[in-house]
């Protein structure tokens, strides 16, 4: 049984009329990380919203294939919401899959973030944010999680956060896409998509 869960041998995507990506070849194994890579400009954000289902662009009658999985997206702006407690967003986000109170409890102190979860998100630093959106991340355990800019907002513990969701999610072969200009040393076994070599 084939674990592709995303194929195109002519991918195009675009705004409008102006084509961001042009007849882009891809194949995706839910069982493997992958890097998109490439300068200003090359189409990684366009792609990765695509993937996961966030693309609000043109894809000029592409063909492809796409299994219906669970795919979550960390994108370069937040997404939780702000007039919400750190401990209202995550029983919010995480409501489809009835997930334990406790369950999100040990998730919030394993990303350090124990002390603040009765306080609003608008109230948190970038990287606060951040650190929240990996841990609710951990507690919906998607089947295919993306992050554009990995390593944006996060200092050294929120770095070493990351890693360890990365790694604990590859050790169950669930799928890690990672989106930077440059490779982000965060994962050990990975295929490149080089968007610049298109």
């Amino acid at each position: 049984m084939s674990n592709i869960f995303f194929q195109t041998d002519s991918l195009t995507l675009g705004y409008g009329n102006e084509i961001v990506i042009n007849k882009l070849k891809l194949s995706l194994d839910k069982t493997k990380n992958y890097e998109i890579t490439g300068k200003n400009g090359a189409g990684k954000t366009t792609l990765l919203n695509f993937i996961s289902n966030n693309f609000d662009g043109n894809s000029f009658n592409s063909k492809y294939t796409k299994e219906e999985l669970d795919i979550l997206e960390i994108s370069h702006t937040p997404t939780l919401l702000p007039n919400l407690t750190l401990s209202e967003n995550a029983i919010y986000f995480t409501s489809s899959k009835n997930i334990d109170a406790e369950i999100i409890e040990s998730a919030i102190e394993k990303y350090d973030l124990g002390s603040y979860k009765t306080d609003e998100l608008k109230n948190f630093s970038s990287g606060m944010i951040k650190r929240a959106e990996l841990a609710i991340a951990e507690m919906k355990e998607p089947h295919i999680l993306c992050i554009d800019e990995p390593l944006n907002y996060l200092d050294k513990q929120g770095i070493n956060h990351l890693k360890t969701l990365i790694n604990e999610r590859a050790q169950n072969s669930k799928s890690n896409i990672l989106s930077s200009q440059e490779t982000s040393g965060l994962l050990k076994n990975k295929e490149t998509i080089n968007l610049d070599e298109i």
